[in-house]
């Protein structure tokens, strides 16, 4: 880890390492004020060792502001904010603020009034029509950029972020889909980049030349007819003359169809941009998007594609990594698995920001892990992600702890949940947890059967049981046994399939096992390399072996519409991957039979058969949890929790895990 941990300047800021935790809207501040739940959240991540925390986003005005954002945009929050800046760097890391303007991304019943923008054009984000901004207007917002950055200074902050991604309001000034003006701030590409750079030179003159600004470019909108890496580069290049010095590089628009962060990205996927902007300014440049291993991160520094390396999710998912990867620790680091379900699906949720395998993100001002009054002796059964972490928890807490795990290897659901394409970060869990067992002095037992008699006899003093959950019974007759295979089955690799496959149940697990089964035969990354540097095959024919593989895939779905289980910032990616790999989709339809020429279905009152070779089910799962009847009252303390309790997402899995072993 040479690189990544040398000291490095932002203008007069001396950074002590490469990592940097950029803004992430956690919605901590309903009011808009700080309070001790977001200054123990950051300073935590502070003591873990990153170099600099970008706070935000941060309002600069009324106008373009989120719900529950920190504010920014007046003196009456300098004095909250100067808890926070002190607390991270009395905690060891710099810190700056992001400010945030996001023009056509507002939303009108937010605000109280129509969002402006530099055109009146529609927001797929928001569905509402901006008011075009007049040139007061303009002087306004650029005004408050300014006070926002000096306000930021007095409240002790190392830096300011201006942002200018993500399709916020500086980037609607610099596309020309979004900037459709005739004077000075529209037409011409010099013209579209006026505004920023205006932006930027009067944040300089107001909050000062030697208070470093920092500013977050999209590398790429991924926006037909948008701005790609080259105008980026360019932009930042004009930026670099107006006195920025730091260039913070992240992918492209909420709006665009490209995937930014979930796992379908590889780890360092988008460093190109980083490099692109990189090659074209002479101040340092921040790589960002699915960097959540300290290795990726090195390889990215010594490769001179960027100068530092963000990590937000992965320092969500676990605020020691910096100093884990110093210590070369890297077995005990928890990294992020790119689900999206505590963090992104939460807050478009309209929630906050907690984290799937990190039950204490956002809890560290009221939760704690202490040693246990009085040690006891915990019997923990099933190896899910329950009941990993109930042990995990109860072993640093001082509890005498034994796992006890039926199958051969630890992890349950998890091998399955990583089977489907961008889901392979779920594996990284299972090593955490392996590593965590063992270094916590957890005894595990695999392939150990229990029944009642077996656990009475242990005489715990605590018994857990997070024995996970079974595929449901189908509720329909199947006449065609050779021919059905449950979803788990062809996620574990044990399913032979036939050409035509029908997978029955469009819920998460059903989606995903389409996709992956239409995936089978598709061209690899490596085989797609090989064509491509060889000319090989027209680019036609590289799409057509990316696109379509050896299977016919149908899928069939009770009620309107598929996936309804799947987070709102995964799930339309879900739904990108099912229409790319040509699966066929009938929802509102009800199956009658499965019979051995196929699958009926009735839909509209009329019946259907559908040809099938072979037929997957995915029609849910059910609690394993008759151990509990048969120990009720049979041993002292007794507890349920995961999928043994009824079936869930891994998010609450894992807090409950983490909650009991609290409590014990």
């Amino acid at each position: 880890m040479h690189m990544l941990f040398k000291p490095i300047k932002i203008g007069s800021l001396e950074v002590k390492n490469r990592i940097s935790m950029p803004a992430i809207h956690h919605a901590y501040t309903p009011d808009g004020f700080v309070n001790d739940r977001l200054v123990r959240y950051y300073e935590t991540r502070a003591r873990g060792g990153v170099g600099l925390i970008i706070v935000g986003g941060c309002s600069i005005d009324n106008l373009g502001t989120a719900p529950k954002m920190i504010g920014l945009h007046d003196d009456r929050y300098i004095e909250g904010l100067r808890k926070l800046t002190s607390a991270v760097k009395g905690a060891g890391a710099k810190i700056a603020a992001q400010l945030y303007q996001a023009g056509r991304y507002t939303h009108s019943f937010l605000i109280g009034q129509q969002p402006v923008a530099p055109s009146p054009v529609a927001s797929r984000l928001t569905r509402e029509v901006p008011r075009e901004m007049t040139r007061d207007d303009i002087r306004t917002v650029i005004e408050s950029f300014a006070d926002a950055a000096l306000r930021a200074r007095k409240a002790g902050f190392d830096a300011v972020e201006i942002i200018a991604s993500a399709g916020y309001l500086i980037c609607q000034f610099l596309s020309p889909l979004t900037n459709q003006r005739t004077d000075e701030y529209g037409g011409s590409w010099e013209n579209r980049c006026r505004f920023g750079i205006e932006v930027v030179r009067r944040v300089k003159e107001k909050a000062g030349v030697d208070f470093p600004v920092l500013v977050r470019l999209s590398g790429n909108d991924f926006m037909p007819g948008g701005n790609t890496n080259k105008e980026a580069a360019m932009f930042a290049a004009e930026l670099e003359k107006a006195g920025v010095d730091c260039f913070n590089v992240t992918g492209g628009w909420h709006e665009t169809r490209v995937p930014q962060i979930t796992g379908d990205l590889p780890r360092g996927g988008y460093a190109y941009l980083a490099w692109g902007v990189k090659s074209a300014v002479g101040v340092p440049v921040i790589a960002s998007n699915r960097i959540n291993d300290p290795l990726t991160a090195e390889m990215i520094l010594r490769n001179g594609q960027a100068d530092m390396i963000n990590m937000g999710r992965p320092l969500i998912a676990d605020p020691d990594l910096p100093n884990k990867a110093r210590r070369g620790d890297l077995k005990s680091i928890r990294k992020c698995i790119a689900c999206n379900q505590g963090c992104f699906d939460s807050i478009f949720s309209m929630g906050d920001v907690h984290c799937a395998i990190n039950p204490m993100a956002g809890r560290e001002f009221e939760v704690s892990v202490e040693p246990a009054a009085r040690p006891r002796k915990v019997l923990v059964i099933g190896g899910g992600p329950a009941g990993m972490e109930a042990a995990r928890t109860a072993a640093a807490r001082g509890h005498r702890v034994t796992l006890w795990e039926k199958g051969p290897v630890l992890g349950g659901q998890l091998h399955y949940a990583a089977k489907p394409p961008g889901k392979q970060e779920f594996m990284t869990l299972v090593d955490f947890y392996l590593n965590e067992l063992e270094a916590g002095g957890v005894e595990v037992e695999l392939n150990r059967e229990a029944t009642a008699e077996d656990v009475i006899q242990q005489s715990a003093d605590v018994v857990v049981l997070a024995t996970g959950a079974r595929p449901s019974d189908p509720p329909f007759p199947v006449t065609a046994g050779d021919k059905v295979v449950s979803a788990l089955d062809v996620l574990a690799g044990k399913a032979v399939l036939g050409r035509n496959v029908v997978v029955v149940g469009g819920g998460a697990v059903g989606c995903e096992t389409a996709i992956t089964i239409a995936g089978i035969g598709t061209l690899s990354a490596e085989g797609l390399k090989f064509l491509v540097e060889n000319q090989a095959e027209s680019y036609e024919t590289l799409q057509l072996l990316l696109n379509r593989g050896t299977k016919n895939v149908t899928l069939v779905e009770m009620l309107k519409g598929i996936g309804k289980d799947i987070g709102v910032t995964t799930r339309w990616v879900v739904m990108k991957e099912i229409s790319r790999l040509g699966v066929n989709v009938i929802d509102q339809a009800k199956v009658k039979e499965v019979n051995d020429r196929g699958v009926v279905i009735e839909r509209g009152g009329q019946e259907t058969l559908i040809p099938a070779d072979t037929v997957v089910l995915a029609v849910g799962s059910r609690p394993a949890g008759e151990l509990a009847g048969q120990l009720e009252g049979r041993v002292p303390d007794l507890h349920v929790i995961g999928d043994a309790a009824s079936p869930r997402k891994i998010t609450q899995a894992v807090r409950e895990g983490f909650d009991l072993a609290l409590k014990l």
